[in-house]
């Protein structure tokens, strides 16, 4: 399967993503926004460091900035195009190509590690491999949350197979994904689903944070310690 080139799609992944997210009903937006407000509620301390890696175009680091204002904001990304457009968009971002070379200047940094829908593109035999490099870029102590779709969702599925950029997609199970972070020798403090009611029944997401356990969400993360 041929690897999808990021840099391709950077000028216009806010359209096309808009188009894609349609059916569910909702503005792009609300699902970063819903996972950054996520992460924060779950986290008794405030990370002084955090980075996003596979940030793309920087969509996630508004509501970074919204919900951690006194934390530095880095983002990381394969994609040279993607960092391009994303530092227009947030010039007092801390971005890096991800390669050897910048990884070494990261070590041991970031108190938070945030990534979204990013290891469903990166090849199973590879995926190892980014979890070390997470591995050597988090503190000690430090927090490492992954978002990633439900395979088992029809809607999930359906969204991914008509993304043009999600052609190369490999989607994980949760076993896959736990795995790979206890693997890489991180403490598990949560698993859960997320995103189970379009739109059109927003009337009844105050009722997610008892469905978690519930293999039916359209996506799921995992919240680990190193």
């Amino acid at each position: 399967m041929e690897k999808v080139d990021f840099d391709k799609h950077a000028e216009d992944y806010d359209r096309v993503l808009a188009e894609d997210l349609s059916m569910f009903g909702e503005e792009s937006g609300y699902f970063a926004e819903y996972k950054i407000k996520l992460v924060r509620e779950k986290l008794s301390d405030k990370p002084l460091n955090i980075l996003d890696f596979g940030c793309g175009i920087g969509r996630n680091l508004k509501y970074f900035k919204k919900f951690f204002p006194e934390s530095n904001i880095s983002g990381c990304d394969i994609s040279a195009k993607s960092i391009e457009v994303a530092l227009k968009n947030n010039p007092d971002t801390d971005f890096f190509i991800l390669n050897d070379e910048n990884i070494k200047k990261h070590i041991n940094k970031f108190d938070l590690i945030f990534t979204s829908c990013v290891f469903h593109h990166i090849q199973p035999a590879l995926r190892t491999v980014s979890m070390n490099q997470i591995d050597s870029m988090l503190k000690t102590k430090g927090i490492f949350f992954i978002f990633e779709h439900n395979p088992y969702n029809p809607l999930t599925r359906k969204i991914v197979k008509d993304c043009i950029w999600d052609e190369d997609a490999i989607l994980l199970k949760t076993s896959e994904t736990l795995a790979l972070t206890e693997g890489t020798g991180f403490k598990l403090k949560e698993k859960k689903y997320t995103l189970f009611f379009p739109a059109f029944l927003r009337f009844f997401r105050f009722s997610e944070k008892y469905l978690g356990s519930l293999p039916i969400g359209g996506q799921y993360y995992v919240m680990a310690e190193k």
